[in-house]
């Protein structure tokens, strides 16, 4: 008998402890982050930042990556002590589900993923993961004052815009050709020329308010060569445009509220 009453005694004991302890448990959560703490939501992170990237066969790739809210960027390099030309690629971007960290796409290249901080990106490896090593440090782009991010737009005359996309499709690269195709506005008398990849063309232009833009008195020599579909259709896009856009180094032509005609990207020549 008393030792069913001890066995009793010692049970109600254990339930009130257990009881206890739930009660603990329940009055005390587990500390988290807060909900919305993170770089997407807690961060002023659109906008531009640069940095020097390190390189394999060159001094250091000049990146410079502009994030816009819409889940667009832009993305422009050179290959400094390599090259002079800037390479511009459009892209889109999402977030991961910790809204730390972001995947870039472009049309033309591998993913890339970087890491969002306070006024800075991090550039991550082929796998998401934080580069280590040496030149781990290297690896950050950091945020520009908005002055210096509107700089790099290239003007519309005077520069030798190089055609790299025709009718939403990339513009091949073939042996026969002449030269690259390409388009030069001039700024003072009006006057436009280039090359449509055999013939050179030559012409006038008028810029309008609103970035409209029309040509006219379109002209260009009349050698044969083979393959000339892109050129024609490179010829009736400069009759068709009616507008334009310039963002960072790239031009697009367009006709009305249509996608873009044609794409070009700024070169620079010594």
């Amino acid at each position: 008998m008393k030792n069913a009453k001890a066995f009793l005694f010692f049970a109600s004991v254990m339930l009130l402890m257990s009881s206890c302890m739930r009660h603990v448990k329940t009055d005390h959560p587990a500390e988290g982050r807060p909900a919305g703490d993170n770089s997407r939501v807690s961060l002023d992170w659109e906008g531009t930042y640069r940095g020097i990237i390190p390189c394999a066969d060159c001094q250091g790739i000049e990146t410079t990556v502009t994030l816009d809210k819409n889940g667009t960027c832009l993305i422009r390099s050179r290959y400094s002590g390599k090259s002079d030309r800037i390479f511009s690629e459009e892209c889109t971007f999402v977030w991961d589900r910790e809204g730390r960290t972001i995947s870039v796409s472009a049309k033309e290249s591998a993913s890339r993923f970087y890491l969002v901080g306070e006024n800075m990106l991090v550039q991550l490896d082929m796998q998401g993961k934080r580069i280590t090593g040496l030149l781990a440090d290297k690896y950050v782009l950091s945020k520009v004052v908005s002055s210096e991010a509107m700089v790099p737009d290239a003007s519309l005359s005077e520069t030798y815009w190089k055609l790299v996309e025709l009718n939403g499709k990339p513009l091949k690269t073939l042996p026969f050709r002449q030269q690259e195709a390409h388009i030069i506005l001039k700024k003072a008398d009006g006057r436009v020329h280039g090359s449509g990849g055999c013939n050179r063309f030559f012409g006038r232009y008028e810029i309008r308010p609103g970035n409209r833009i029309h040509f006219s008195g379109l002209g260009s020599t009349m050698m044969a060569c083979p393959g000339l579909a892109d050129e024609s259709a490179f010829f009736k896009v400069l009759e068709t445009a009616d507008n334009y856009t310039i963002r960072g180094e790239s031009l697009q032509l367009h006709k009305a509220r249509m996608a873009p005609l044609a794409k070009f990207e700024a070169v620079y020549l010594k």
